[in-house]
């Protein structure tokens, strides 16, 4: 799905991708998938990489075997794809806002390889949480908000699911993964879903956040219209796709417009990425040293171009025009650490004594249904 957001100033490619191959946009117009971030890039295949059950990343066996491959139609009867984020305790899982406040059918699958699942199961309408700060993508999309809980109809078991990151992680490296579209950052041609019976992985780095990001432009471009109160519900992580040449370092070049108030580097070499149509909801996960702790969900893509263009009229940043993977673009991720006492409000399993507490409330006070949208 693809959404023009007026508080976000620049249009965002939201990462969810419509099935059928072409999405439609909040504003009434369509977008080809053309349009739509890739996961993998630099200049190698995309078959180089996929991720496989039990695949070891930092000495932690299995360590994607959380992420999950969703499909769902929506009201409209359209189908999407999106990623999502098993969390511990294996009965929940998180994804982006924008991916499940609109379906009739949702599927959860993981261990997607070779185009079969390891294990799949499903998500009731009325078991899916958005976050009470979420107003849809016109109004909300990189307010800090985009973000979702789906309660599975039935826990996984044998896979680990993640703990949660509760610490602002700006400045970091992190490990993505979802189940998008592909293509190699330096082919000037469109996304596509050749490599689609495979989930895929690579690294970037969090650069700055996005109010942050907004504030510094506002005070060096007439008419940006900053407020800061849009970005109250949460924080959303910025990262851009560099090439290791600084003309394509978009954020850096950025930063320069605005008086250098963040850093970027020239990327992570063979390791950098970035998220694709398809990816939305799928997981940024961060190392503490033993773990990998889930810090971010996907949500938004921007070409770099456009932003170089309506931001510091530069050219040159994205290195392939008919490539929304090329080295360039931009990407946000909701952070995690924002929302930690929302998602625990949702998932936490009461001890054996606060069991016997509410059974004795609710004598007293009746059954309230739970509301969709917590």
């Amino acid at each position: 799905m693809i959404y023009n957001t007026k508080k976000f100033k620049l249009v965002a490619l939201a990462a969810a991708l419509m099935a059928t191959g072409a999405a439609q946009a909040a504003n009434g117009q369509f977008a080809d998938i053309a349009k739509l971030e890739p996961l993998t890039g630099n200049t190698t295949a995309p078959s180089n990489w996929r991720f496989f059950s039990g695949q070891t990343f930092n000495g932690v066996k299995g360590a994607l075997d959380g992420v999950a491959r969703l499909s769902f139609t929506s009201s409209d009867g359209h189908g999407y794809a999106c990623s999502g984020s098993l969390l511990a305790g294996g009965q929940y899982v998180l994804t982006a806002a924008h991916c499940a406040d609109d379906f009739t059918k949702m599927t959860v699958q993981f261990g997607w390889q070779g185009g079969t699942a390891a294990v799949t199961r499903s998500v009731a309408v009325g078991s899916a949480y958005i976050n009470k700060a979420w107003q849809g993508a016109e109004t909300s999309l990189d307010a800090g908000s985009d973000m979702a809980i789906l309660k599975l109809d039935t826990a996984v078991t044998g896979i680990k699911g993640y703990k949660l990151s509760t610490t602002n992680d700006v400045g970091k490296d992190y490990l993505m993964a979802g189940y998008g579209t592909t293509q190699k950052a330096t082919t000037n041609s469109a996304t596509n879903w050749n490599d689609g019976d495979y989930g895929h992985y690579a690294y970037n780095t969090f650069d700055v956040d996005s109010k942050s990001f907004n504030k510094a432009v506002d005070e060096h471009v007439a008419g940006w219209g900053y407020d800061a109160a849009f970005y109250a519900p949460g924080t959303t992580y910025m990262s851009d796709f560099d090439s290791g040449q600084a003309n394509n370092n978009t954020l850096a070049r950025l930063a320069g417009v605005t008086g250098n108030q963040w850093g970027s580097g020239l990327g992570l070499g063979a390791n950098e990425g970035l998220i694709a149509g398809g990816d939305s909801g799928g997981g940024d996960f961060v190392w503490n040293g033993t773990e990998w702790l889930l810090s971010g969900v996907h949500s938004w893509g921007w070409q770099g171009k456009s932003a170089c263009n309506l931001i510091g009229g530069m050219t040159g940043c994205d290195v392939a025009a008919l490539n929304g993977s090329s080295y360039g673009d931009l990407s946000g991720s909701t952070a995690t650490f924002s929302h930690v006492a929302w998602i625990n409000s949702v998932t936490a399993v009461p001890e054996p004594e606060t069991y016997a507490m509410m059974i004795a409330g609710l004598a007293l006070v009746g059954v309230a249904r739970r509301r969709k949208q917590a």
